[in-house]
């Protein structure tokens, strides 16, 4: 191969690894998109308080442990959103945001989303066991469904800890 091809070959693989590393900078649309749901997932919530507020007066204890179960499920999913934007924007597109407590591990992410899918899906369970008006069979199923989760994260965190403990020793051999 001669020198000028070479060089063209080495332009063309420049040019497709720019792209292919600055692609990242798309993914910001993406997060503006989840944060603009969180704002409008945000007044859905707002309206629901208002309407407990104007009839809460009327609710039975027992409907007021669902509507709490409810307002609780809508906060933890908010938060695992606004995990999500945080977390995906400092482990993939920027981690010199200068934004204090906010940088995290790509790792560590994976088990606080799941954690919180854990907890989301926990609370659908207690609200249909207080709620009793659901049938058996769905409960096992979404009974199978939280194992699942529940097992994935226990994979994810020893995955994580197994990742640390590695990091770990490399750093004790580049000592030695």
């Amino acid at each position: 191969m001669d020198t000028k091809t070479r060089k063209r070959t080495t332009r063309g693989i420049a040019f497709i690894e720019f792209i292919l590393f600055n692609v990242k900078w798309m993914l910001p649309l993406f997060y503006l998109g989840l944060v603009l749901i969180l704002f409008l997932y945000g007044l859905v919530y707002a309206r629901g308080v208002f309407a407990i507020l104007i009839a809460g007066a009327h609710f039975s204890t027992e409907d007021m442990e669902i509507v709490v179960l409810d307002f609780v499920d809508v906060v933890m999913i908010a938060n695992l959103v606004k995990m999500i934007i945080t977390g995906s924007y400092n482990s993939f597109v920027s981690k010199d945001h200068g934004r204090p407590n906010e940088n995290i591990s790509s790792g560590t992410l994976k088990i606080k989303i799941s954690t919180s899918i854990i907890v989301v899906c926990s609370i659908h369970l207690l609200r249909n066991f207080v709620a009793d008006q659901v049938a058996l069979e769905t409960i096992q199923t979404k009974l199978w469904i939280f194992g699942v989760f529940l097992a994935t994260t226990l994979v994810l965190g020893i995955l994580e800890y197994l990742h640390i403990k590695g990091q770990a020793i490399e750093e004790q051999m580049k000592g030695i």
